[in-house]
């Protein structure tokens, strides 16, 4: 049975007073140009990264749907997750994940508004196959995206192995993802 199945008969009966079930370990959100909420954790049950979808903060929103967004399988065992947004004035046009897999490699998932979700090991334009190392277990991890660039930048921050005593930052204007650590 699937998440989304049950999450959804469980929005079904949603009340006031209801909680939606979440057991997770590390998280990641962000926040749409209409002020609806998404929310990407890794699941502390099967390792899957899961997305939640939710109508806005939860002071006015309500819980809408969830979903795996990737397989337990590819993503490393307490994983951090980082998430970026780029936007194009009202319109969000990508969400960008952000993961560690179980060798380690910085990865990533993204939802395209023209693509659908794009991922996995044979998803050319992620960061996953330019196969940058992270150090074993760490959780620091970071996106950011700038849609102020045409096309958008997207950055992200992590430990590197090949240089474990600094931040290294995975950047993409465009023409591919690059790397390069923290200097002076």
């Amino acid at each position: 049975m699937s998440l989304t199945y049950l999450f959804g008969a469980f929005a079904s009966n949603l009340t006031t007073d209801a909680v939606v079930p979440v057991s997770g370990t590390n998280m990641g959100s962000i926040q749409l140009p209409n002020g609806d909420t998404r929310l990407y954790y890794q699941d502390q049950h099967n390792g899957s990264i899961i997305e939640m979808v939710i109508s806005n903060a939860f002071t006015i929103g309500v819980f809408e749907e969830s979903a795996v967004l990737v397989p337990a399988s590819q993503v490393r065992s307490n994983s951090p997750v980082a998430v970026s947004l780029v936007a194009d004035g009202d319109t969000f046009v990508q969400v960008h994940t952000f993961f560690f897999s179980p060798e380690n490699v910085l990865s990533q998932y993204y939802w395209d508004d023209v693509l659908g979700i794009q991922g996995g090991a044979n998803c050319l334009t992620c960061v996953t196959n330019k196969g940058f190392v992270g150090v074993a277990g760490s959780q620091m991890l970071y996106a950011m995206a700038s849609s102020a660039t045409s096309p958008p930048t997207l950055r992200v921050g992590f430990v590197s192995a090949g240089a474990p005593n600094t931040i290294s930052e995975a950047v993409n204007t465009g023409s591919g993802w690059s790397v390069a650590s923290l200097s002076t």
